[in-house]
């Protein structure tokens, strides 16, 4: 195990779902380097934020190619980005004899299955 390992936090923010594009949902997140800020719409200027280890940027920057989400933008993080900035070390670990935990959370419909495994070639 790399010495200095901790607990490390990511967050993922997917394009919007038919359902939210039919209920013409507006986005309020925008991410940069490792913080995201998130907006309210409907009232005030002021953005919170908040700083994880990665913020990952999916909601577009991208093109379908064959059923693969490539990237088109150095913003957009796809399943590799993701495996090798967190993946990886937990993999690593693993294999090293270590007890390690990935865990996902979030509402449902919010992409955790994806960011986890993926779908399809993905």
């Amino acid at each position: 195990m790399a010495e200095g390992e901790a607990v490390k936090v990511a967050v993922r923010v997917r394009p919007f779902n038919s359902r939210e594009k039919n209920m013409n949902a507006k986005l309020c997140i925008r991410m940069e380097g490792p913080t995201t800020y998130i907006k309210d719409l409907e009232g005030g200027d002021e953005e919170k934020f908040f700083t994880f280890d990665y913020s990952y940027w999916s909601y577009d920057g991208f093109e379908d190619v064959d059923g693969v989400l490539t990237p088109t933008t150095d913003h957009y993080a796809d399943q590799k980005k993701m495996f090798d900035d967190v993946g990886v070390g937990i993999r690593d670990n693993s294999w090293n004899g270590f007890n390690c935990s990935l865990f996902a959370y979030g509402q449902t419909g919010s992409g955790k299955s994806y960011s986890i495994v993926g779908y399809g070639k993905n």
